[in-house]
């Protein structure tokens, strides 16, 4: 099967990873050029240039909408939906199916205990961006399939900044720093496998008119059972052979407090109830019904530590490199 990628970013690459493991082809559009990748056909362009996404859709049989924006729903607003309309409008075009990760963002209200199928339940302006994404979808006459994850953790999350479990408690302990959690320490919390969201997305696009037979489908990603941010942290820090430190905590009040002054904070404030209660993705029929079952929870920790630290000492991760860090 031929995917197109579009963007890669840590979704992004954990797509085009599991893709060629899978023997499948791949193209990537992208905005900026870099090097050439053996086995991989680039283009460089923007999702919104006509003619540099017609010419990355060449010969493709899914597309994958895996770009974002600034942590801003005012940016999100303003920037996603008509990069996605390009998309769908595309994808519609050629009769192929378009396949989008999806955040919880849009289900807050029911985070503690979310199930497939739940109706959107957004209380911040980021939810409300992603409902009113996914209503798009859902109104194209694209084939779509939205791959709902909770927080991700994995390799290609190492270094991007962009997924908290990974940036403020793993890479952080694998610097010699005190972890940092948000809100409450001990309510469980669901993390998605950046590895199985991808072979989630794969294996939708490979069987999107059973999965998405009325032409959308909203699907939850495999994911191992909650656990918290502090039974995270004590993992990382034994497999990094170092002491449980007691981790910083990041009240909501504080930022409630910042958030006129920084976006971050304000950002972060808004999906306080999926930091500060349980918020727990339960299994879907990829799960219960096509036997995609998640990375075991210690297992996924401990991909995702063995890079940060490579990323620290500047060695590899494969399992054939004898350069690898050998973590307990």
């Amino acid at each position: 099967m031929h995917h197109l990628v579009i963007g890669e970013g840590q979704i992004g690459r954990a797509l085009i990873e599991r893709a060629r493991a899978d023997g499948d082809r791949v193209t990537i559009l992208r905005r900026s050029e870099v090097a050439p990748s053996p086995g991989i056909d680039r283009v460089a362009g923007d999702v919104l240039d006509p003619t540099a996404l017609a010419a990355a859709l060449t010969g493709v049989d899914a597309v994958h909408a895996v770009f974002h924006a600034a942590y801003d729903a005012r940016i999100w607003r303003r920037d996603l939906p008509p990069r996605e309309l390009a998309v769908l409008d595309a994808a519609v075009e050629r009769g192929i199916p378009a396949l989008f990760p999806e955040s919880m963002y849009g289900f807050q209200g029911e985070a503690r205990n979310l199930v497939e199928g739940a109706g959107p339940t957004p209380l911040d302006a980021k939810g409300e961006a992603r409902i009113a994404l996914l209503e798009q979808r859902r109104r194209h006459a694209a084939q779509t399939i939205s791959l709902v994850a909770s927080d991700l953790v994995g390799p290609t999350a190492v270094g991007t900044g962009a997924a908290v479990a990974s940036a403020m408690i793993i890479e952080r302990i694998a610097a010699g720093r005190r972890p940092v959690v948000v809100a409450a320490a001990d309510a469980p919390h669901t993390l998605t496998h950046l590895p199985d969201l991808a072979a989630a997305m794969l294996h939708a696009a490979r069987h999107a008119e059973r999965l998405a037979p009325s032409g959308d489908a909203v699907l939850h990603a495999p994911s191992a059972p909650a656990r918290s941010q502090r039974e995270l942290a004590a993992l990382a820090s034994s497999l990094l052979g170092q002491p449980d430190r007691r981790p910083l905590r990041i009240p909501i009040l504080a930022l409630r407090a910042l958030s006129g002054v920084n976006t971050f904070a304000r950002e972060l404030s808004g999906i306080s109830r999926i930091w500060s209660e349980p918020c727990v993705l339960q299994p879907g029929i990829l799960t219960t019904q096509e036997g995609l079952e998640p990375t075991p929870w210690s297992q996924a920790v401990r991909s995702t530590v063995e890079q940060a630290e490579a990323a620290r000492t500047g060695t590899r991760t494969t399992e054939t490199s004898s350069s690898a860090p050998r973590l307990r």
